[in-house]
Order: C-alpha cells, then sequence, then structure tokens
C-alpha cells in the first residue's frame, strides 16, 4: 500500500482538501500535493502524524478497507 494511496483516502473520508490539510499539517501545498501524487514519498512519521492529528484515523484500519476495496 502506497502513503500516496492512503493520504488521499484518509482525505476523502474527512473531507478536507489538499490545501486544507497541507495548512493544519503545517506543510506546503506543494509538498503534501507531491505525497499524495506520489511524486514524493511521505515519511512514515509524516503519514502516522496526519492520520492521528487530522484525518482521526487509525492508519492500519484505512489500511485494511484499501486492502480489501483492491
Amino acid at each position: 500500500m502506497k502513503g500516496s494511496d492512503l493520504l488521499k483516502a484518509g482525505r476523502t473520508i474527512r473531507g478536507f482538501t489538499q490545501d486544507e490539510v497541507a495548512e493544519i499539517y503545517g506543510v506546503s501545498c506543494k509538498t503534501y500535493g507531491s505525497w499524495e501524487r506520489g511524486r514524493t514519498a511521505v515519511s512514515y512519521d509524516d503519514l502516522s502524524a496526519i492520520f492521528e492529528q487530522i484525518f482521526i484515523l487509525p492508519l492500519d484500519k484505512v489500511t485494511e478497507v484499501i486492502s480489501h476495496a483492491a
């Protein structure tokens, strides 16, 4: 499972725009967009923090749901 797929899924579930997530997390819109598009790899620490602090979703559960949906 790619970090970019997880970011997009979590953001979609919570109804945020990319710009909103970037602003809340404190990174540029360009950085977040690059992570979500898979142009730049998102670190596990950043991915976990975004899920915990912004999406308020358990990363392991989202990973499980996406795996079953594919």
